[in-house]
Order: structure tokens, then C-alpha cells, then sequence
């Protein structure tokens, strides 16, 4: 048999890097994204990204819609979490974060927790409880943690980003291919 069809294997040596996204309000889903492109950007070439967003209030209660987007969720390798005005606890919230720790805490690599917490104009400070919230969430789950409170700071300097991320991505490096 003749055959003119070429099949040509892909041989990409980069690593995988998942982000995953849930933001509370449209404000926040706008930062969001902004720092998913500064990830993709710290990332480099050697790592090829892949991002999800879900607004936390459009995410279906129940079904398998809710159980595959947990999933994306549970197995990324960055999970942010975006509220421009977190000030009162989100039952909402609690139950996504409950519903992760097991898909985060049996993973190799639990990978980076990065809270956007706050606005220009509303300030958020360590006794919030969305930063308890994400607190205990990451110690549960192994996984590094970073946040950013947007009062009166700068949302172009992304230092803290670098710095968190750059840990999360050299034990990423140190996992078996």
C-alpha cells in the first residue's frame, strides 16, 4: 500500500503550565486576566500556558459541568482567586475551596495559590477573612501562597508575582517528566 499522508509527532520539550481563575466581580476578573498575562510572561518559553476563567457566581451548583471545571481547577498548576471587595465571608467560595483540597492536596506538584484581594480604593489587610480563607486553604493543600492587596498600590509592580511564582516553577522543574 502507497501512501502519501506524512504524520509528524510533536516533540515540544516544554512543560505544561495551567492557571486557573476564579473571580468574584468584573473588576477583579480584569486584574485577573492582567496577571495571567504577566504569568505567561515570567513563564518564558520554556513553559507552554494554558489559562481558564470562571466567574465564581456563573460556575453551575451542581453536575458535571461543576465536577469537570473543579477538576481544571484542583489539577492547575496556578489557581488564582480574584475579589475586588472581599469584605464578608462568601459561602460560595468556602464550598469551591472545600471542594479543591482534595484534588490539590494528592497532587506532586500543588503548585501556587495567588489571591487578588482588594481595589484601588478598598483596602484589605491580613485580617480579612478571604486572606484566613486562602490562608488555611493553602496550608492544606501544600500549596505556595501569594497575595496581592490592591489599596492604594501599584498594580503594575509584580514583584511579588515574580518572586512566588519563580519558587512554584523551579519545584515544578524538579518534578519527573
Amino acid at each position: 500500500m502507497n501512501s502519501s499522508v506524512l504524520i509528524e509527532l510533536a516533540t515540544s520539550t516544554k512543560v505544561n503550565l495551567r492557571v486557573f481563575t476564579l473571580y468574584v466581580d468584573f473588576a477583579a476578573g480584569v486584574r485577573a486576566k492582567r496577571i495571567v498575562n504577566e504569568i505567561k510572561g515570567i513563564a518564558g518559553e520554556e513553559f507552554a500556558c494554558t489559562s481558564e476563567m470562571w466567574k465564581l457566581d456563573a460556575v453551575a451548583p451542581v453536575g458535571p459541568i461543576r465536577k469537570m471545571i473543579a477538576q481544571e481547577a484542583g489539577e492547575s498548576d496556578v489557581l488564582i482567586v480574584a475579589a475586588s471587595q472581599p469584605d464578608h465571608p462568601d459561602p460560595l467560595l468556602a464550598e469551591w475551596l472545600n471542594l479543591l483540597v482534595n484534588w490539590k492536596a494528592g497532587r506532586l506538584f500543588p503548585g501556587l495559590l495567588v489571591g487578588l484581594l482588594g481595589a484601588e480604593d478598598h483596602v484589605v489587610d491580613t485580617a480579612n477573612w478571604m486572606v484566613n480563607e486562602l490562608t488555611a486553604f493553602a496550608r492544606q493543600t501544600r500549596m505556595h501562597w501569594v497575595w496581592h492587596a490592591g489599596a492604594r498600590q501599584s498594580w503594575d509592580n509584580s514583584q511579588w508575582l515574580a518572586d512566588g511564582l519563580g519558587r512554584a516553577l523551579e519545584r515544578k522543574r524538579q518534578l519527573p517528566v
